[in-house]
């Protein structure tokens, strides 16, 4: 079983290339694949960026900064933003993510967690990097696939499903150089 699943990923994986910041080519217009990487600073006793390091502005994309606001202004992240009609993937794999959405879910997640939201026929949710630790750095590593669905899914209940660290799956190839 292990040498046909080792195929057939062989058949999956077209090719392995190093994650940098931001938003990353794909070969599908239906595809949206993005890589986050920062070295947050110890939070202070709100889990916030300590005031005396500034406030985001909204708009804190700078792929040359140690770390970034994004939309968030305190709390770095992006809060409430509406979704409809994709699947989101949360793969995290150093720091914590609170997310909360209008159906009434939240919860916080991290350190090799993963999340599948099926957007549906819309939904609105935040996904923040609260700091957590006050007494040492907060680094944040994640990546985010984002696939359009199929339009028999488009218009129906939007869902997601939490896979704790300890319940994902990793393969890794015979060369021991490649793990998913």
């Amino acid at each position: 079983a292990t040498r046909n699943m080792a195929t057939q990923a062989a058949n999956v994986v077209k090719g392995v290339r190093t994650m940098s910041h931001g938003p990353m080519e794909t070969a599908s217009p239906f595809l949206f694949l993005v890589y986050h990487k920062d070295h947050y600073p110890a939070g202070d006793d709100k889990m916030q960026v300590p005031a005396n390091l500034g406030v985001g502005n909204g708009m804190h994309f700078d792929p040359n900064a140690p770390w970034r606001f994004y939309h968030g202004d305190k709390v770095p992240g992006f809060p409430k933003h509406p979704h409809r009609g994709f699947e989101t993937i949360t793969a995290t794999i150093e720091g914590i993510i609170d997310h909360s959405d209008s159906k009434g879910n939240a919860g916080r997640y991290g350190q090799g967690d993963l999340q599948w939201m099926h957007a549906g026929e819309g939904i609105v949710h935040g996904e923040n990097f609260p700091l957590i630790h006050s007494d040492r750095p907060n680094p944040t590593r994640f990546f985010q696939i984002w696939l359009n669905s199929h339009s028999s899914q488009k218009m129906t209940p939007p869902d997601f499903i939490m896979h704790w660290a300890h319940e994902v799956k990793i393969w890794q190839n015979e060369a021991d150089s490649v793990k998913a």
